[in-house]
């Protein structure tokens, strides 16, 4: 039998449409295999950091997620240790400013550094008010008052979310031994913002190793009852500590600075030094200040 050139031309195209139809079938998200998602999520991960080496990346497992640590080696003669970096919760293992600064300039001083990706960030609760907790006008009882801070978290939710974070932070430090290996050492732990909070409270209750030396920039907890305790667990910590102030720093930062300076042990320049930058963070100025006292307290506790 005989067929005709249209025939073959429609044939053709039908066995095409049932080959895409298959096509579209293998690749339907909803079939994906977990050795696929596992790869895409590598691939993602990964491109998040694609400006950099690939070695400098390293992915890890914190519980049951993935996360960065970002590894860079000495970069001149001077071989002291490693600078272990922890930014605010939020940010990224190279978060832009001072973080990124201080990881990349460190190692040309004898430092390597260690970036660690921080614990996410808390925000702030959206209430909403149940119909049925809504009272009539003079019969309120208990209602806050107008110059009252508003109670964001109940003392249960956030000793969970206090619990989460920290628990990250100690499951990322305990894999740091490996990574750090091929950088003997001095082990200074830089840490900014709320992450130097949460750092002085998990070494005062001996949930993170002591490192030899302490940086810590605008350190502050976001609750004010762990905020007003933070000088106090400062100045208990038995290792050696640089704490710098900016004067664009958050606003229950610069509330403790006078306690954390007045708290801390006197005429110990080799324990504690306080020093307040002039200028804004935001200012690169005022990092290569940062790095230069950072390295001059690291180079002197070092050869103490």
């Amino acid at each position: 039998m005989r067929l005709s050139v249209s025939s073959v031309l429609i044939l053709s195209l039908c066995f095409t449409c049932l080959s895409i139809s298959f096509t579209s079938l293998a690749a339907d998200p909803e079939t994906k295999t977990s050795n696929e998602e596992t790869v895409e999520k590598k691939i993602e991960m990964r491109a998040k950091y694609d400006y950099l080496p690939p070695e400098e990346v390293i992915e890890i497992t914190v519980g049951k997620q993935k996360s960065e640590i970002l590894v860079k080696p000495w970069s001149g003669k001077k071989k002291l240790g490693a600078a272990i970096l922890i930014a605010t919760p939020g940010m990224g293992a190279d978060g832009a400013g001072l973080n990124a600064y201080l990881r990349r300039e460190l190692n040309s001083a004898g430092w390597a550094t260690i970036a660690i990706t921080p614990p996410k960030n808390v925000s702030t609760p959206n209430f909403t008010t149940k119909p049925e907790d809504i009272v009539e006008a003079g019969k309120a009882s208990g209602v806050q008052k107008a110059n009252e801070a508003t109670r964001q978290y109940s003392e249960a939710l956030w000793k969970e979310i206090r619990e989460k974070q920290t628990q990250f932070v100690s499951q990322t430090m305990s894999q740091l031994d490996q990574l750090g290996a091929p950088y003997p050492g001095k082990r200074l732990l830089i840490t900014s913002g709320q992450g130097a909070g949460l750092t002085i409270s998990m070494i005062s209750n001996n949930l993170l190793p002591k490192p030899d030396i302490l940086v810590l920039i605008n350190p502050y907890m976001k609750m004010k009852s762990e905020n007003q305790a933070l000088a106090k667990m400062l100045a208990s910590l038995d290792v050696p500590v640089l704490d710098i102030q900016s004067v664009d720093g958050h606003r229950a930062s610069y509330a403790t600075v006078e306690m954390r300076a007045e708290l801390s042990p006197q005429n110990e320049p080799y324990r504690y030094s306080q020093q307040v930058l002039s200028l804004n963070l935001n200012n690169q100025t005022s990092w290569h200040t940062a790095l230069k006292l950072i390295e001059g307290f690291a180079l002197r506790i070092s050869k103490h």
